[in-house]
């Protein structure tokens, strides 16, 4: 138990040093919307997303306790995957000893909190993990109490998971999947079980009765049913498997030759050791299921990027937890004496200390800034920062701004509403049949506001391009901006993004021209 809360104490620094470090753009979107929440205004009204709201009611839960600051969220943050860190524990205590409990909990504080699965921002797949884990130990412990309560509760909390990613939804159906096995397996109690199902059933679907109930009442449940349901939809169906083994692969490229991949090559030897040891039966469908459903969670929609692994993160440290378990017991019963116990165990913790020196940069050198700019190269979020500050201090208070490309965290940052619902230019480029009529709407939104100030990111990342920037921009939009932006506005900032970064204020801005570098533009409204 000492080496966990050194684990986790270690993994507390790291964070608490880089609490400052910029958001990125999901965490731009969460932290606006749940800006707005703190306003009283629901999501889905100033904003448009497919992602569900129960991400965003915890951005706002994080922001009334610790500020609506970038401190104040990561600091939060680090609350919720240390509470993870300690669930993931008593999670496995419930199937392995004591240093393979250890060695599961410190695996998982570690590999959340690597560059491997963007581990140092608040994802919503974190918040998942959190929900899901208190949900397979109530359910666990009402299967072994047999209180009725705690399968409702259980089911609220997978309820919950679903709600901060739809595929959270997948840890709901690992758990239905577990009281129907058990269920199958003690027929002579049907009337009991049934019971149970229904109980856990009903707290499944609560949070999101709950939720439509209220999004209902605030007159967005049409526009949040649309985003959430029939665009995330034709949207999933955009990105087919082929792509998904294209981005698969790619995560998978250096796994094997990185310390981070000593982890999952040691699960894989847990989930082998699993069908080599005797009996246990329960135990060992139970770890292997866990699994397998973490990666359905993971795959569901073929889009593979880095932070959707963390919801495999707990089942693989678990796999990495039964290795080290069955490794000490074989030491143990074959080779008598603490040296060889002594030798398995330093092994894991060689292997743990082999991954903070990999990430020893990013842990203990790099400055916040340094650390956004190397593990997102390309992407503006320092720049936004200082976009959304110069914002914040020039708007008027009511002021209304546009973000013409998908940089929520400039809102975020600016404190000011958006003049349109659209914070993400991905989806007019998709091959969609809602696309031109979204840019149309668009465009009207920003008419009919005018807003104060015009933000344009001319970043291909920015807009999900792949291309030649000015080639792929062949769009209504596109065509629309400069003459809209000419009639009635003037610059005010400039920041050129390429070859180096710089910024260029008042006068300076409207003077100088950005031929074809990456800049973001800022012109007010004359």
């Amino acid at each position: 138990m000492t080496l966990l809360l050194l684990a986790l104490l270690f993994i507390a620094v790291v964070r608490i040093r880089l609490l400052a470090t910029p958001l990125e753009r999901d965490e731009g979107e969460f932290a606006y919307a749940g800006q707005l929440m703190l306003q009283g205004i629901p999501p889905y009204k100033l904003f448009y997303n497919m992602k569900l709201p129960g991400i965003y009611a915890a951005y706002a839960v994080l922001m009334l306790f610790f500020g609506q600051g970038v401190s104040g969220i990561h600091f939060g943050f680090l609350l919720v995957n240390l509470a993870a860190s300690l669930l993931l524990f008593r999670l496995a205590r419930r199937f392995l000893d004591v240093p393979g409990a250890v060695a599961a909990s410190a695996s998982y504080a570690l590999l959340s909190t690597s560059p491997v699965v963007l581990g140092l921002w608040a994802h919503a797949t974190h918040f998942v993990v959190a929900a899901a884990l208190a949900g397979l130990l109530l359910l666990l412990r009402g299967e072994d109490s047999g209180k009725p309560s705690l399968f409702f509760c259980s089911g609220l909390l997978f309820g919950v998971a679903c709600l901060m990613k739809q595929p959270g939804g997948v840890f709901g159906l690992f758990g239905l999947c577990l009281l129907a096995a058990r269920g199958a397996r003690e027929r002579e109690q049907w009337r009991m079980h049934w019971q149970r199902l229904a109980l856990y059933g009903a707290g499944l679907v609560a949070p999101l009765t709950l939720t439509a109930g209220i999004l209902w009442q605030a007159g967005v449940f049409q526009r949040f049913w649309f985003w959430t349901v029939v665009y995330a939809r034709v949207h999933a169906a955009e990105f087919g498997w082929r792509q998904g083994l294209w981005l698969l692969s790619l995560f998978f490229k250096d796994m094997p030759f990185t310390a981070d991949g000593l982890f999952w090559i040691t699960a894989g030897l847990g989930l082998v050791s699993l069908a080599l040891v005797k009996g246990e039966l329960w135990k060992r469908l139970w770890l292997a299921a866990f699994f397998v459903f973490s990666a359905v969670a993971v795959s569901l929609s073929f889009y593979f990027s880095e932070h959707y692994f963390v919801m495999l993160l707990p089942a693989l440290c678990l796999l990495a937890g039964q290795a080290l378990s069955a490794a000490l017991h074989w030491a143990r019963t074959r080779m008598p004496g603490a040296a060889w116990t002594a030798v398995a165990a330093s092994l894991f913790i060689v292997m743990w200390l082999l991954v903070v020196f990999h990430h020893r940069a990013v842990f203990f050198s790099l400055s916040p800034d340094q650390v956004c700019a190397r593990t997102y190269p390309g992407n503006p979020f320092v720049e936004c920062a200082q976009v959304g500050r110069y914002l914040r201090e020039q708007a008027s208070p009511n002021a209304r701004i546009a973000v013409l490309g998908s940089e929520p965290e400039i809102l975020f940052y600016a404190r000011r509403h958006s003049a349109t619902g659209y914070i993400y230019m991905f989806d007019f480029f998709l091959p969609q049949p809602y696309a031109a009529a979204m840019q149309r709407e668009m465009i009207a939104q920003i008419q009919e506001t005018r807003p104060e100030y015009v933000v344009f990111v001319k970043d291909p990342l920015s807009w999900d391009l792949r291309g030649n920037f000015n080639r792929d921009f062949d769009a209504p939009v596109m065509a629309w901006l400069p003459k809209y932006a000419g009639a009635f506005y003037e610059p005010v900032e400039l920041v050129i993004l390429e070859p180096r970064v710089e910024y260029y204020w008042g006068r300076e801005a409207g003077s100088r021209t950005p031929q074809h570098e990456a800049f973001i533009g800022v012109v007010k409204r004359k």
